[in-house]
């Protein structure tokens, strides 16, 4: 092919031809720069093609660690729900005969938990360097909005309920001066049992304990309409990006 465009040149040239070998060279750069446009475009579709690809896998990634966080809040949830249950029937307990020192004292305590998120999916999408997401891009807005906003979120209000039960557990650590807490079983009390029982009783009714079993409550509450919320969040999220695999696939 090049011999035969370098005779035609020459052919032109010998025959002293110039406006026609002006053109005609005109004609062969147009050649040379269709072709390479033609080129960069294939370049660039077999580019987006795999980016298409990879985005695809990453994606189904993305669904899998969502449906666990799903888990994970489900767990939660179940359990904010049971100590809530433990705490009202608690505080609306009137009489505390029946309690040993050790079920009132895990009566009296509060505690926390964080939900675990996966984020693995979501790191490959920020790290793979893939900018155009095509028909992906709304889902891919969605799935943004939920590692950068809403995990921040309800991480900050899980955050806040830990600081407040460490400030309760410093109560009965340290401010609490009239009962023996115990933590870990076969250490000896210098407290009996009978004495203890009496002061624990006593604290069920006293407005500390009870504001903190009020406190940790308020935040299950919380948290539980946080869950609740999230759960449906992560749902719709997953359906929409199933969705959009199903549609481009």
């Amino acid at each position: 092919m090049i011999k035969f465009f370098r005779r035609i040149r020459y052919n032109l040239m010998e025959k002293n031809k110039t406006g026609k070998y002006i053109k005609y060279a005109i004609g062969e750069i147009v050649l040379v720069v269709i072709g390479i446009l033609i080129a960069l475009q294939i370049n660039n579709w077999n580019e987006s093609r795999k980016d298409q690809h990879e985005l695809t896998n990453i994606l189904q990634n993305i669904v899998t660690d969502m449906r666990v966080d799903a888990l994970s809040l489900k767990d939660n949830l179940e359990y904010a729900n049971e100590e809530n249950k433990r705490i009202k029937m608690f505080l609306n307990n009137k009489d505390y005969s029946g309690f040993t020192r050790d079920s009132l004292q895990k009566s009296l305590q509060v505690y926390s938990y964080h939900s675990i998120w996966r984020t693995s999916g979501f790191d490959n999408l920020k790290n793979s360097g893939i900018t155009e997401y095509g028909e992906y891009e709304k889902v891919v807005k969605r799935i943004k909005d939920y590692y950068d906003q809403w995990i921040p979120m309800i991480k900050s209000l899980e955050d806040d309920f830990e600081q407040s039960v460490i400030k309760s557990d410093d109560y009965w650590r340290f401010e609490e001066k009239s009962y023996e807490l115990i933590y870990e079983s076969g250490l000896h009390s210098d407290q009996s049992d009978e004495a203890a029982i009496v002061i624990l009783t006593a604290l069920a009714k006293s407005p500390i304990p009870r504001k903190i079993l009020i406190t940790n409550y308020q935040f299950n509450e919380e948290l539980i309409g946080a869950y609740e919320s999230y759960m449906l969040g992560i749902d719709g999220t997953v359906k929409e990006i199933e969705d959009a695999l199903l549609e481009v696939n």
